[in-house]
């Protein structure tokens, strides 16, 4: 049978969860799909789980050298062969209907580029820890809700493939993800989301999040800095990235000691 959807599955030292990861997309109710899981240079066990848990409808792949996320995430793009591709990421867990719930959408709603839906927080057992954040539905509350925090969360979303193309695919070597989203609400992209929790969301100590933050949320405020003024004009948040208030107001001070002394 021919897939209707292509799951991107992204892959560097995930031994600890991956099994988990594999065996929610085999569960979904929707059997037309297949996965491009790339091996991104892993130094640990992720090879040979992958290959353990994966079926037929895994097509794997290797990186000649460790990529990362934004070169990994262009390759995925290259290699897609259906119209939609839905991201994930190796730690995560998809509930059964999320590729159902997602390309039935997409197929009713034409005009929407990028899907994304709502997420619970897991820790590393699994156990959920946050219920999930209600962010904004249709493309103008996401592009208002964007002027704060940005409401598409990437292991969430599926797109269709020649949208994100056309734009040139992911482009930042950090926040790769969100930097691409307001670009894409530049040139009018149409952005929308589910109201069903449809993803588990793992929090942990060695996600990229965690180990990579300092550089992600500077790219964040770049990505503001430089795409803001041309989604909202002179509405433009002074955008300043931080999971609380104490840490945007010390990245503040950060920038503007930064912008006297360049």
């Amino acid at each position: 049978m021919e897939p209707l959807v292509t799951v991107g599955l992204p892959i560097y030292n995930a031994e600890a969860y991956l099994s988990e990861c594999i065996e929610s997309i085999k569960a979904q109710t929707l059997k037309e799909f297949t996965v491009l899981a790339v091996l991104d240079c892993p130094t640990d066990r992720s090879a040979k789980i992958l290959r353990k848990h994966a079926d037929s409808r895994f097509q794997i792949f290797e990186n000649e050298s460790n990529l990362g996320l934004t070169a990994t995430g262009n390759r995925m793009l290259a290699l897609c062969q259906t119209d939609f591709l839905a991201r994930m990421d190796h730690d995560d867990i998809m509930l059964p209907e999320r590729l159902q719930k997602q390309y039935d959408f997409l197929r009713l709603h034409p005009e929407i580029d990028v899907l994304g839906t709502y997420f619970d927080l897991i820790d590393k057992s699994g156990k959920v820890v946050a219920k999930p954040h209600k962010f904004g539905l249709t493309p103008e509350e996401i592009r208002e809700e964007f002027r704060i925090y940005p409401a598409l969360h990437h292991p969430t979303v599926m797109y269709r493939v020649a949208r994100l193309k056309e734009i040139g695919g992911y482009f930042s070597k950090y926040s790769e993800d969100s930097s691409l989203w307001l670009k894409g609400l530049v040139i009018g992209l149409k952005y929308a989301n589910l109201p069903d929790c449809l993803l588990h969301y793992r929090v942990h100590s060695k996600q990229t999040l965690s180990t990579q933050r300092e550089h992600w949320l500077a790219a964040l405020d770049d990505a503001y800095a430089e795409f803001g003024p041309q989604i909202w004009g002179d509405r433009a948040p002074n955008f300043v990235s931080g999971a609380t208030r104490m840490e945007r107001m010390k990245r503040r001070i950060k920038r503007k000691l930064s912008s006297l002394f360049t």
